[in-house]
C-alpha cells in the first residue's frame, strides 16, 4: 500500500510521484504560480537594470503629469524669498560662467570695443520650467531657447524673460516654446550647449530622452556625423541616491520616476557619450566624492 506523502491518503501502487490526485493538482498550480512570480520578478529586475538602476529591490514611480512648476516656485519665493533651490541656481550660474570662459577663449572673440562681433554660444534649456535658469544663462549666450511641455510655465517664461535682438547693438535673444520633446517629430536647430537640469528623473523612458536630445540638438558636419571639433556639450543633472538625504528604496517625490547613484548615472551616460565628467553643483570636479547631490554631468561626443 502506498500513501500520499502530503496528506497520507492511500494512492494506487502505480503512482510514481507519491502524491494523490488532489495534492498533485495543487502542486502543479503552485509551481505555475511560482514560475509566474519568478518571471515577473525577472522582468521587473530587467526593467530596472534597463534604466541603469542596479538595486533589484528599488521601486520606481510611475511617470506623473507635470505639476505647475511656476506656481511651486512662486509659492516657495513667497515663503522663503528664494525663487530657485540653491543647488539649481548654482548649476545655472556655473553654466553661465562656463559660457563666459568659452567666449573669452574663442578665436573669434574679436575687438572688445566691438561687442556685437563677439562669438557667444547658442543654448537649449530642455525642461526650462518658468525660465529663470534660461534667463541666468542668457547673460553669456547668444541665444537661449527654453522648452517645456507645461503650458503655464512657458506662458510665465514668455512674459517674464523673452528677449529678441534689436539689430542695432549686441544683445542676447531668449525665446520659449511649449514642446513635448519626446513626441515632437520636427527637426530643430543644433546647439552649442544642451542643458537638462533636474529633468531626467521625471521621465520614464530615460533612454528615449537621451537619444532624443542627442539626435535633435547635436551639431553635425557636412557628412551628417556628430562634430568632434567644437562639439555640442551637454549638462545633465539629477539627484544622487548615494546622498543620505535622498530616499534610497524609491523616490520620495511622486514626480520623480527614479533616482540614480553616481556610479549608476555615470554608467548610464557612458552608454551615450564618449566623454563624461561628473561635477558638483558649483561645477567643480568631484574627485573621489560619491555622495554629493545633485550630480551635474558634463558630457560630449555622442556615440
Amino acid at each position: 500500500m502506498k500513501n500520499c506523502e502530503v496528506c497520507n491518503k492511500e494512492i494506487p501502487e502505480e503512482f510514481e510521484n507519491l502524491l494523490c490526485l488532489e495534492c498533485y493538482d495543487k502542486e502543479i498550480k503552485e509551481n505555475e504560480l511560482r514560475n509566474k512570480d519568478e518571471e515577473q520578478l525577472k522582468s521587473d529586475h530587467d526593467a530596472i537594470n534597463d534604466f541603469g538602476i542596479t538595486d533589484p529591490a528599488y521601486k520606481a514611480n510611475p511617470e506623473m503629469e507635470d505639476k505647475e512648476q511656476w506656481q511651486s516656485n512662486i509659492l516657495q519665493f513667497s515663503e522663503t524669498k528664494i525663487l530657485l533651490w540653491k543647488a539649481t541656481r548654482l548649476m545655472y550660474e556655473f553654466i553661465k560662467t562656463y559660457c563666459l570662459d568659452k567666449v573669452t577663449s574663442h578665436p573669434q572673440a574679436g575687438d572688445p570695443k566691438k561687442p556685437k562681433f563677439i562669438w557667444k554660444p547658442n543654448i537649449v534649456d530642455v525642461g526650462c520650467g518658468m525660465g529663470v535658469g534660461s534667463n541666468v544663462m542668457s547673460q553669456e549666450a547668444n541665444f537661449v531657447w527654453g522648452i517645456d511641455k507645461n503650458k503655464g510655465s512657458i506662458q510665465f517664461a514668455q512674459q517674464a524673460f523673452s528677449r529678441v535682438k534689436n539689430g542695432i547693438y549686441y544683445s542676447s535673444q531668449v525665446t520659449f516654446d511649449q514642446i513635448d520633446i519626446l513626441k515632437d517629430t520636427r527637426e530643430f536647430e543644433k546647439f552649442d550647449i544642451v542643458v537638462a537640469i533636474e529633468i531626467i528623473e521625471h521621465i520614464y523612458d530615460t533612454h528615449l530622452f537621451l537619444k532624443t536630445i542627442i539626435d535633435k540638438f547635436t551639431k553635425r558636419d557636412k557628412k551628417g556625423k556628430y562634430m568632434t571639433e567644437n562639439p555640442t556639450e551637454f549638462f545633465i543633472s539629477t539627484p544622487n541616491r548615494n546622498n543620505k538625504h535622498i530616499q534610497d528604496a524609491s523616490p520620495k517625490s511622486p514626480y520623480h520616476v527614479r533616482e540614480w547613484t553616481q556610479e549608476e548615472f555615470v554608467a548610464l551616460l557612458n552608454e551615450y557619450f564618449q566623454k563624461v565628467e561628473i561635477l558638483n553643483a558649483d561645477g567643480k570636479p568631484v574627485g573621489e566624492v560619491k555622495d554629493h547631490t545633485p550630480i551635474l554631468a558634463h558630457c560630449s561626443l555622442p556615440k
